[in-house]
């Protein structure tokens, strides 16, 4: 269930993955959902496509609606998959000339509240599956965030715990060589993810925002996430990132166009990952927003 881990949304990984205090757009489903009573528009809808090293390629899907002036409802999906690759066993080390499998899939349901004009929380439940051949294993997970705005300029502060619920264990069928079926426990891949975020300046023709994250998951080391965002004319935005203690994982870069169209916004951004020995990976996400606009600003 390590797929829970990688990060969706262009803009938010053009950051690094420093976006939990941020979280104003589709993506802040899952990177804290809180944000989607903050979010640019009455209602947006993203979609996500990563293309991750090893041939690996991640969708996902989302949906945020707002409501009653202080709550809103989404809903997202996520899928990755990967080429067949040949089985190997104990007694055929080089193949057995038979291809299996892999491939995990999400979906989920969020709700998110403002409880002051600073202060927002937010909830996701997900049913998440993993198969490999035979071999499958389902897990109900949970998300809950929190959103404070200081009232210090314009710098607020999230939190997330993600991912959170109870051990899994796999099941189906295989062949062993000592013909038994043995299945453990594993826990979910949770993590805990605090942040902030503010803009260095700000005027109507440029605008420069920063970002900061920790991420401390249960089944790894804590790292940091650091970003930068320029915006010019509120049409366009250049992205740096720098990751800290993530494995391969080291800078990032992205960029952003966005167009107002027919009282809607439509927003193209790409991002960049480094993963040093390792084929870069890249994504790219499109994000629609509609409804009336909350905010102009990236």
């Amino acid at each position: 269930m390590t797929f829970l881990k990688i990060g969706v949304g262009a803009r938010a990984e053009g950051l690094a993955g420093g976006f939990v205090a941020i979280a104003d757009d589709p993506s802040c489903l899952y990177w804290n959902p809180a944000g989607m009573v903050k979010m640019r528009g009455k209602s947006g809808v993203l979609f996500n496509f990563l293309q991750w090293p090893a041939d690996v390629q991640y969708s996902y899907f989302s949906w945020v609606h707002s409501f009653k002036q202080n709550q809103a409802v989404g809903l997202f999906a996520g899928s990755l998959s990967l080429p067949d690759f040949e089985e190997t066993t104990v007694t055929s080390p080089h193949g057995t000339d038979r291809y299996v499998s892999y491939g995990d899939f999400m979906a989920g349901a969020s709700y998110g509240i403002a409880l002051t004009h600073r202060f927002s929380v937010g909830v996701s439940l997900k049913y998440a599956r993993e198969t490999l051949d035979d071999l499958n294993m389902d897990a109900f997970l949970g998300d809950v965030g929190t959103l404070y705005f200081t009232g210090i300029r314009d710098i607020r502060l999230g939190a997330t715990l993600q991912h959170f619920g109870p051990n899994m264990r796999p099941g189906g069928t295989y062949t062993d060589a000592s013909g038994e079926h043995k299945y453990e426990d594993y826990p979910p891949p949770t993590l805990f993810r605090l942040g902030a975020a503010g803009s260095a300046f700000r005027t109507d023709q440029h605008s420069l925002l920063l970002s900061l994250a920790l991420e401390h998951p249960v089944d790894n080391s804590e790292s940091l996430s650091f970003g930068a965002e320029y915006s010019f004319k509120n049409l366009t935005a250049f992205r740096v990132g720098k990751k800290i203690n993530k494995g391969e994982e080291n800078w990032t870069a992205g960029v952003g166009v966005r167009v107002p169209f027919m009282g809607m916004q439509i927003e193209v951004d790409f991002a960049y990952t480094d993963f040093g020995l390792l084929d870069m990976a890249q994504r790219v996400s499109s994000q629609l927003f509609y409804g009336g606009m909350n905010s102009t600003s990236y």
